[in-house]
């Protein structure tokens, strides 16, 4: 925003020169007529700060609930991990080689069982949250990586025009690609994390794994499962796909340059 103002007070306060040509946030052309000329400049200047206005709404709206949600998945998974690790903690493990009918050896295991629901619970519904959150950030994030690459790549030329002001523009850009795509990378890892946890439980290593065996067999398998954005037509959003679009943007920035 710090640009806007600048060429706010620019345009409303111009010098007394009359060969100065009064700054526009994103340079404009008309066909036959003079763009920087009243009331024309002043109806694209109110245009532009106006698109700013509303681009930075949406950033710090979008791009920040986004980024919100996800470290809130995150979070819930490391606490799985967490309570993973610390399974068979306070149990006798001599309980496990009493009779079935045993008071001692159901009470254990009811807790068991418990600390594996609760495992279980918060492990589904990290996915059937992030089932709903790609049903309803899936469209504006395909539409992201579909047009991000273009964006850096047009905002990249204008620098090297000599527009310096649209460096901070580039960095916004860069950066509303990045932040998904690096909570996603977290996430993936994360959600493999779970497994990892599981299978490092010392579930094989107690006589307690048996009595809750089954359980983690299906946490295992389920672990397997990446926890992704997805969305018909977009790919996984993680780190590879910012790298990618990355990549891309560079290329048509390569191709723009040796045009010009």
């Amino acid at each position: 925003m710090f640009p806007v103002f600048v060429l706010m007070y620019q345009s409303l306060f111009p010098s007394l020169d009359e060969d100065t040509t009064r700054p526009l946030v994103f340079p404009i052309w008309l066909p036959k007529l003079d763009g920087y000329s009243t009331p024309i400049y002043e109806i694209f200047l109110i245009l532009e700060i106006n698109y700013c206005l509303i681009f930075l709404q949406t950033f710090c709206v979008y791009i920040y609930t986004l980024f919100h949600i996800l470290l809130h998945f995150y979070y819930i998974l490391h606490m799985i991990k967490l309570d993973l690790e610390a399974i068979f903690d306070d149990i006798d493990e001599s309980v496990a080689l009493l009779p079935h009918r045993d008071t001692r050896r159901i009470e254990v295991q009811k807790i068991l069982n418990g600390r594996m629901k609760r495992v279980v619970t918060w492990h589904i519904s990290v996915f059937k949250a992030v089932e709903a959150v790609s049903s309803i950030y899936g469209p504006p994030l395909a539409y992201q990586v579909m047009f991000t690459s273009i964006a850096i790549c047009l905002i990249a030329i204008q620098i090297t025009q000599v527009e310096y002001l649209h460096i901070i523009l580039f960095y916004c850009c860069v950066l509303q690609m990045w932040i998904p795509c690096y909570l996603g990378t977290l996430l993936r890892l994360k959600a493999f994390g779970v497994g990892e946890a599981c299978w490092n439980s010392g579930w094989h290593q107690t006589p307690l794994g048996r009595m809750i065996r089954q359980d983690i067999i299906i946490v295992l398998l389920r672990a397997q499962q990446p926890v992704t954005i997805k969305f018909p037509g977009l790919q996984s959003i993680q780190l590879e796909t910012f790298s990618s679009i990355m990549t891309t943007s560079y290329s048509y920035f390569n191709m723009l340059r040796q045009y010009s």
